[in-house]
């Protein structure tokens, strides 16, 4: 005898309100903003140590080189982008 698959369907518990994606992505991004510390940087001085976000697109080579630089210099990508930055600015 075959056995019969009952078909489940996945639920929130009861009295869980299920949250946008949208709004989960927003909320993830300005929590993300609140725990950065802010830069000492004029620039950032200028804007009342408000904080933005750059996105931008690499090549898998430049994202490589950049991967290798940065952990030569014993940084994160991120701190290493943002020296980078800076260095740029003051000149």
């Amino acid at each position: 005898m075959a056995e019969v698959k009952k078909s489940q369907k996945l639920s929130l518990r009861p009295g869980v309100q299920k949250t946008p994606v949208k709004d989960e992505a927003a909320a993830w991004v300005e929590s993300r903003n609140a725990a950065e510390t802010p830069s000492t940087t004029g620039t950032e001085e200028v804007n009342n140590g408000k904080s933005k976000r750059v996105t931008f697109e690499v090549t898998e080579a430049q994202h490589q080189e950049i991967k290798i630089r940065a952990t030569k210099k014993g940084m994160t990508i991120k701190e290493y982008m943002i020296a980078l930055v800076e260095e740029e600015l003051k000149s």
